[in-house]
């Protein structure tokens, strides 16, 4: 995780500066390898595969992602890292008025072409950082919501303006990091680069950022299988290269081994199983 707890016994941590410090990190160390500026969420690559899994897939977390906010028919909802559409898309067609902010102009077309193949009414679109909207630009809705998508500095401003935009409730989700939910970034950067890897702060430091701010969220854990699906044993190297910043023939050979060790061919392409534990953390206005 490259994480840096720099409190002491008897003396409080700032959890605000925390977030801000291990995002500045992971940031750097994307930039380092020509990843940075979301070059990641825009390659064309990972939006297909994304788009592909939302309409195929197992869609149980996206079900219970809605179904776990509870956000009734008619509500205005604000989107914040929409991606392809996930949860804006189908929240669209449960009747609710979407405003999505994404940043990625993939991501845009693939959540536009994802609308419009299951027939969702259209969303109005952000297409900036959260960082960058202005309060007047997001609006007030009766509910936010921010789905895997809180890669963000200044998280002071970031979630004060999430809790200005909101009406009724703010729905975040993120992760609780651990070496098996890294999808090998945890065990294969160190070898690859000779460093740590960089991840960002967990769905902890959020929840304590939020109490520093005196918002007291409500939070629920899951922890769940998540198995990572790939149409071709090629797509799936080329994702992990593409996370993993390879680059020599050296890197490629260490990857391959790791992936013909863990990944599991199912007919229709191939899987990589692993478990995912991530928190809901919501509070109501």
């Amino acid at each position: 995780m490259c994480y840096n707890n720099s409190g002491t016994s008897g003396t409080a941590i700032d959890y605000i500066s925390l977030w801000d410090e291990q995002h500045a990190r992971s940031l750097a160390q994307k930039e380092r390898m020509g990843e940075g500026g979301g070059k990641f969420w825009s390659n064309q690559d990972v939006v297909d595969r994304f788009v592909r899994n939302l309409i195929t897939g197992d869609r149980s977390r996206i079900e219970g992602q809605i179904a776990g906010m509870q956000i009734p028919p008619g509500s205005s909802v604000l989107d914040i890292g929409a991606g392809p559409g996930t949860l804006a898309v189908p929240l669209a067609l449960a009747g609710c008025r979407v405003t999505v902010v994404e940043p990625s102009v993939p991501m845009g077309e693939a959540m536009e072409k994802y609308h419009r193949v299951v027939n969702a009414p259209a969303l109005r679109a952000i297409r900036s950082r959260w960082e960058d909207v202005s309060p007047g630009e997001a609006g007030v809705h009766d509910v936010v919501v921010a789905s895997r998508s809180l890669s963000m500095g200044d998280i002071r401003s970031s979630l004060l303006k999430m809790d200005a935009a909101a009406k009724h409730a703010v729905h975040l989700y993120w992760f609780l990091p651990s070496p098996s939910d890294s999808g090998g970034n945890a065990e294969l950067w160190p070898v690859l680069h000779g460093e740590p890897y960089c991840g960002e702060a967990g769905a902890d430091v959020l929840w304590n950022a939020l109490c520093q701010l005196g918002i007291y969220a409500n939070v629920h854990v899951e922890t769940k299988e998540r198995n990572h699906r790939y149409a071709s044993f090629e797509e799936l190297r080329r994702d992990y290269y593409n996370r993993l910043s390879v680059a020599e023939d050296w890197q490629r050979e260490i990857v391959d081994a790791f992936l013909l060790e863990r990944a599991v061919p199912d007919g229709s392409g191939y899987v990589v199983p692993g478990r995912s534990r991530s928190a809901h953390i919501w509070w109501e206005k």
